[in-house]
Order: C-alpha cells, then structure tokens, then sequence
C-alpha cells in the first residue's frame, strides 16, 4: 500500500489553522509470523475458557492496565 500522499506546505497549513493536528499511529504487522502465533494462541486460551469470568481474568492479565483511564 505505501505511504500517503505528502501534504504540501500550504495544505498543512490550511488544516492546521481548521484545528487539526498530525498524528502518527503504529499497529502491529498482521504480517508478521509471531503476530499470527500469539493470535492464534490467544483465540484457543479463549475458545476453551468455560466461563465468562476466565475470560475476564485473562484479558485482564494480558491487556494493558490503562484501558480505562482518560
């Protein structure tokens, strides 16, 4: 897919001045072999938890500490 189109200097200007801000977003490569394992390992852990509280202990443990926060 490649890079977006670069924003001339006159473009960012004008939508700076409209209040909006550049922002840069990392995700993780769903390409990336490691990523698909612990994918995979993370929908069986969650496919045989029998109750919904184990489920919710587990994504307590795995998830971040901070979902919740403003």
């Amino acid at each position: 897919m490649g890079r977006p189109r670069e924003l001339s200097p006159e473009e960012r200007a004008d939508l700076i001045s409209r209040g909006y801000r550049p922002v840069e977003i990392w995700i993780p490569d769903a390409d990336d072999r490691t990523f698909q394992e612990q994918l995979q390992q993370e929908a069986r852990q969650i496919a045989v938890a029998p109750e919904e509280d184990e489920i919710m202990d587990w994504i307590a443990a795995v998830g971040p500490d901070n979902w919740d926060k403003p």
